[in-house]
């Protein structure tokens, strides 16, 4: 059995008109079929796609934001709190570091200070002896020495936003801070001036959490619902989401690692219009981190659609069939409402006339293969040469087309996986990629009405983005 390299139509015109012959139209009896005709419904499609992101530059731009000096009001001098006390203090943190498992975050950093006080003897409110003063991490002495760890807790909301719940777990005086200053030792004063002013630093992740939150792009993708995607020139898709998840977000070194989980029945069409639902999206829901897409999808194109891409590929350009020239000029697509499919083609060139080709497409699931057994044909033309060899040529013609109208769909897939993947590894936007492989495509089901066609498949494949997001996009 030959397989057809492109569309069914060409190769049969290309027939026809090397043999210089036509045959008269077969009259085909109408099934039982009527409009009412509909493809079975299809599971549900599940797409999980993973997404590796990039850190340093946000960590860098939250260790930036977050001061990485903290003094008293009036360093370097004295802060006098009352008559009989005054200090000054400089504390120094280092770089954050930072880790995140299963949606608890941890930030941990090691401050190093220096501290000086001073005590006094007072009565009536005024001083009357001098100042006893001490310090630690002045002169020679190394600067004092301090750990801690601050934590915050990922909670997905079903609105689609992330809160946030930051603390500082620990504070850990590495060296203490003991002066001859009336017999004090100055070690948990100063914690706890350190846990205060490191408090901020909370507030400063959670408002860095936020600006995620209101990011444009995020504000756009909560809005929209449900929404019609164009994919590039072959239709626009509706996802129409019946559940959303997301996995627990990790952090191995610098990189995040998570899952976007989707369930729904994702509709394709060459009309925009005929996918819009304005239906919102679903809530979000926790799940476990997955890879893999099993998708079902129901599409439906018009036959313009059909006969825009046939015109843009063929109109107009010269075929050479047995040192003949044929040149097509207009390729006409439809339907009717017994399953049939008819394709006018005509041409000009050493032969002029008007290819129509009628037939009823017939797919064999298990073997993906697709064939139009019953194709008919008739041409019609004023040329004298044709008419007098059609009724000559009729069988072999016809034997002919019954050999060619099967399509291999297994073969011609596996034909183009290669073209297809290179869809799937891709540079999106300057700062998003896509990894992905294609495994398998099955044709489903295939059913022609007279305005449109039904084609439903069954598409298996993984697919992870990956991304370096910049700084100031989270700014917007």
């Amino acid at each position: 059995m030959k397989r057809i390299p492109g569309f069914l139509p060409v190769v049969a015109l290309l027939i026809c008109i090397a043999a210089c012959n036509s045959s008269k139209k077969v009259t085909i009896q109408p099934t039982a079929e009527t409009q009412a005709r509909l493809l079975p419904a299809m599971p549900s499609s599940i797409i999980n796609i993973p997404f590796k992101i990039y850190m340093k530059p946000l960590l860098a731009m939250m260790d930036s934001s977050s001061p990485k000096e903290f003094t008293n009001d009036k360093w370097p001098n004295y802060t006098q709190s009352g008559c009989d006390f005054r200090y000054k203090f400089r504390f120094v943190r280092s770089p954050f570091t930072f880790g995140c498992v299963n949606n608890k975050v941890t930030i941990g950093f090691r401050g190093s200070y220096q501290i000086a006080g001073s005590k006094a003897v007072c009565a009536m409110d005024k001083q009357v002896s001098p100042w006893v003063s001490g310090s630690c991490g002045f002169g020679n002495e190394a600067l004092r020495r301090v750990d801690l760890n601050i934590s915050s807790t990922l909670t997905l909301l079903p609105n689609h936003q992330l809160l946030t719940s930051t603390r500082l777990d620990k504070i850990n005086a590495v060296d203490k801070c003991q002066v001859t200053m009336m017999q004090n030792d100055l070690t948990d004063e100063i914690m706890d001036s350190i846990r205060a002013s490191v408090e901020s630093t909370c507030g400063t992740f959670d408002k860095f959490i936020q600006t995620l939150n209101n990011n444009a792009m995020l504000r756009q993708w909560r809005s929209g619902g449900s929404r019609v995607i164009p994919i590039s020139t072959y239709g626009f898709l509706n996802l129409n989401p019946s559940d959303l998840r997301v996995s627990n977000f990790n952090v191995f070194r610098d990189t995040l690692y998570f899952s976007i989980g989707y369930r729904g029945e994702p509709k394709f069409s060459s009309d925009s219009q005929q996918l819009v639902t304005h239906a919102a999206l679903p809530p979000i829901s926790n799940s476990q981190y997955s890879t893999g897409i099993n998708t079902y999808l129901d599409a439906v194109y018009q036959y313009s659609f059909f006969n825009k891409l046939m015109t843009d590929s063929l109109v107009n350009k010269p075929f050479e069939v047995e040192g003949r020239t044929f040149v097509i000029k207009d390729v006409k697509l439809s339907g009717t409402n017994d399953g049939k499919i008819q394709v006018d083609v005509s041409f000009t060139g050493n032969r002029k006339g008007v290819l129509h080709l009628k037939g009823t497409p017939q797919l064999d699931a298990e073997k993906q293969l697709l064939s139009m057994p019953d194709v008919t044909f008739a041409l019609d033309t004023k040329d004298m040469m044709v008419n007098i060899a059609k009724a000559l040529f009729h069988k072999k013609i016809m034997k002919q087309l019954a050999n060619q109208s099967v399509l291999d769909i297994a073969a011609l897939i596996e034909k183009n996986k290669k073209v297809i993947e290179a869809r799937l590894n891709q540079q999106i936007t300057p700062w998003m990629s896509s990894a992905g492989t294609f495994q398998e495509f099955r044709l489903m089901g295939l059913l022609p009405q007279k305005d449109y066609i039904q084609v439903q498949a069954y598409i298996r494949g993984t697919l992870m983005f990956i991304g370096q997001p910049p700084v100031s996009m989270l700014r917007k």
